[in-house]
C-alpha cells in the first residue's frame, strides 16, 4: 500500500509529456493518488475458468482457458517444459483442475513405477534376539525386553516409504474422494493399490518444502507440484463428518497471480536467447535528512526484467479479471499498475544510456476484446497488452516472443510522428 501511494505521488510530481497512438490517450487517467487500490490483485476475482477447447459454453464474463493451456501455464510456471513432459492431458476426461491433476498423477506415477520409484534410508526400531544396527539401551531397559533375551535395536534400511512417495500416495487417496471423472477414479484406485506398501501422511504446506530434490529424483518435481495444487484445492471438513470438500483453486488470486507471473518469467528465460531474464530491485533515487530514514522506503521488485545490450524491458504481469477499470463512463488503465511500472522505469533509467531508456509492459490475460495500447511517457515506451490464453500453445508462444522482438526505434519514431500530427491540429 505504501509503495502504491508513493508511486502515485511521484507520478503527480513528475508527470510531463505523454505520447500515444491514435485514441489511446482516452485510456489514461489524469494522475491522482491511488487511494485504496492495490498493485497486486486488489479485490479482483480470478479471471480463469477451465473448459475443453472449442467448447461454446461461457461462464459469465470470465476468461476461458482450455485445459491444455492451463497445463501449459503450470509447466512453465514450475519450470518443466511440456516437450520434456510428454503427457497427454486427456482433455476429454480432464475438464477441470482436479481431473487434470488426477490424470497427471495417474500417468506420472505409472512411469515412476515402471522405471523404479525412489528409495531412501528409513530408520526402524525392532525387538530382536540378535543385535542389528545400534542397540537402544533405553528402550531395552524401559520395556524389560532383556528378560526374554531380546533387545531393541535401531537400524536403517532402504525403503520406498519416504516423504516424496508418501506425498504421492496421500494425494492419490485425497483425490479418490474428489468429484472427478469415474474413469479417472478407477485408474486412481489401481494406482493406490500399486502404492500400498507406502504409508499415507497428513499433507501440509510445509511438508512440500521438505522434499529433497536432486538430479536423481528430478522427475518427482513436477508431480510434487501437482500434489501441492491438489492440497491447495482441499478444504478440511469442520463438521466432523469426515467429508472431503474441494474448491476451485483458480479462484485463489494470490496463488494464480504467482502462477501467471512465474509463467511469463520462465517462458522468456527458457524460450529466447537474446535477453537475460531475472527479477531486479530498482533503487529509489532518494536523499534523506537522516540516513536511517531511508530504511522506511518500501523495496521495489520487478516481476520480469529483460536485459540485452540495446534494450531493457520491465514487465509487470497482472492477474486481473479486467485489464481496464471503470472510470465514470469510460475505461481506463489501472492507475496503480501504471504508477508502479513508471516508478520502476524511473528508478532504473540512470543505469542505462539515454539512447536506450528502459521500456515497460503491463500484461494481463484477455477478457473480452484484446487490448494493445502503446504510449511514450516521460521518455519511456509503455505498452498495455492482453494475452489471449484461449489459443493454441504455438500461438501463445508467437504472441509472447513478438511482444519483446518488435523494433524499438520504429515504435519511437511512430509515436513522435503521431505527437507532431496531434500538435499540428
Amino acid at each position: 500500500m505504501l509503495r502504491d501511494n508513493l508511486a502515485g505521488l511521484i507520478v503527480l510530481m513528475q508527470s510531463s509529456g505523454t505520447q500515444a497512438l491514435r485514441d489511446e490517450f482516452s485510456y489514461l487517467e489524469n494522475p491522482r493518488p491511488v487511494g485504496t487500490e492495490s498493485s497486486l490483485t486488489g479485490r479482483c476475482s480470478s479471471p480463469f475458468q477451465t473448459e475443453p477447447r472449442h467448447d461454446s459454453r461461457t461462464l459469465g464474463t470470465t476468461v476461458k482457458v482450455p485445459i491444455e493451456n492451463l497445463y501449459y501455464l503450470f509447466c512453465y510456471a514450475w519450470r518443466y517444459i511440456p516437450n520434456d513432459l510428454a503427457f497427454d492431458v486427456g482433455a476429454d476426461e480432464s475438464s477441470d483442475v482436479l481431473n487434470l491433476c488426477a490424470h497427471l498423477l495417474n500417468e506420472g506415477i505409472d512411469r515412476l513405477l515402471r522405471r523404479g520409484i525412489e528409495r531412501g534410508y528409513v530408520r526402524f526400531n525392532e525387538e530382536s534376539t540378535r543385535v542389528r544396527g545400534r542397540l537402544d539401551l533405553n528402550d531395552t531397559i524401559r520395556h524389560l525386553t532383556f528378560l526374554n533375551a531380546r533387545r531393541v535395536c535401531q537400524f536403517e534400511e532402504l525403503s520406498p516409504n519416504i516423504t516424496s512417495n508418501q506425498i504421492l500416495r496421500s494425494t492419490v487417496k485425497l483425490l479418490l474422494n474428489a468429484p472427478i471423472n469415474s474413469k479417472l477414479r478407477d485408474k486412481l484406485q489401481e494406482t493406490n493399490v500399486r502404492l500400498s506398501s507406502i504409508e499415507t501422511i497428513p499433507l501440509s504446506a510445509s511438508l512440500f518444502h521438505r522434499v529433497q530434490l536432486n538430479r536423481n529424483n528430478g522427475s518427482y518435481a513436477f508431480l510434487i507440484r501437482v500434489c501441492e495444487l491438489v492440497h491447495l484445492s482441499f478444504l478440511p471438513d469442520r463438521s466432523g463428518e469426515a467429508k472431503s470438500w474441494f474448491r476451485d483453486v483458480l479462484s485463489d488470486e494470490q496463488y494464480m497471480s504467482a502462477v501467471f507471473e512465474e509463467f511469463i518469467r520462465n517462458f522468456y528465460d527458457l524460450k529466447q536467447p537474446n535477453y537475460s531474464v531475472s527479477r531486479t530491485q530498482p533503487k529509489w533515487n532518494a536523499i534523506a535528512a537522516k540516513t536511517e530514514d531511508l530504511k522506511y522506503l518500501p523495496s521495489m521488485l520487478t516481476d520480469v526484467t529483460l536485459i540485452s545490450p540495446e534494450r531493457h524491458i520491465i514487465i509487470d504481469a497482472k492477474y486481473y479479471r479486467d485489464a481496464l477499470q471503470a472510470h465514470y463512463d469510460s475505461k481506463k488503465v489501472h492507475s496503480s499498475n501504471l504508477y508502479q511500472l513508471l516508478a520502476y522505469l524511473r528508478a532504473t533509467e540512470h543505469e542505462f544510456p539515454k539512447k536506450y531508456p528502459p521500456e515497460g509492459i503491463l500484461i494481463y490475460p484477455v477478457n473480452g476484446d484484446p487490448i494493445d495500447l502503446k504510449f511514450k511517457i516521460d521518455g519511456h515506451l509503455v505498452r498495455i497488452y492482453t494475452l489471449n490464453l484461449n489459443q493454441s500453445p504455438d500461438e501463445l508462444e508467437r504472441d509472447l516472443l513478438g511482444l519483446v522482438t518488435s523494433s524499438t526505434p520504429t515504435s519511437v519514431s511512430t509515436l513522435n510522428s503521431e505527437r507532431d500530427r496531434i500538435h499540428a491540429h
